[in-house]
């Protein structure tokens, strides 16, 4: 089956891969040096972070139209709302809050307290995630 809309989509995706290794190379070759070690990775987080925003918004329209077209043999089952869109802000949330904190603050610490530091973020987030799925998966019954 052929999809409308598929090789312009392959064609961005090449394009964001190449273009960000161009960036990377431009960035460690002229800039990194201003900056720390830290301000560096969030550098390379932000680049990364816009990348998948990019091939993110490529790809999600085609996947919603054509979904339907490759959905064969897939139970259906009540698919939550709430605790998708509550993970997904925390998630997004979380990596805002590691650029800034790697960008502004982690210069202040050792390579051990800041390891430290987002440790504990990621426990942070597993916690919210959790609790959010944890309320959907008691009312979910797995017996057909």
């Amino acid at each position: 089956m052929r999809t409308p809309g598929f090789g312009w989509r392959i064609a961005v995706s090449i394009a964001v891969f190449f273009g960000w290794l161009i960036f990377l190379i431009i960035w460690l070759f002229f800039y990194a040096s201003d900056y720390s070690v830290f301000q560096n990775i969030a550098m390379i987080l932000v680049s990364i972070i816009a990348g998948i925003g990019i091939l993110a918004g490529t790809w999600v329209t085609w996947g919603l139209r054509f979904a339907k077209h490759f959905d064969h043999n897939v139970p259906k089952m009540h698919k939550p709302k709430w605790p998708s869109v509550l993970s997904g802000i925390a998630g997004v949330g979380w990596l805002i809050f590691i650029v800034i904190w790697l960008f502004f603050y982690a210069d202040d610490f050792t390579g051990y307290q800041n390891l430290a530091i987002v440790i504990v973020s990621i426990m942070v987030l597993a916690g919210i995630s959790t609790a959010a799925w944890a309320s959907w998966g008691t009312r979910f019954s797995w017996k057909r």
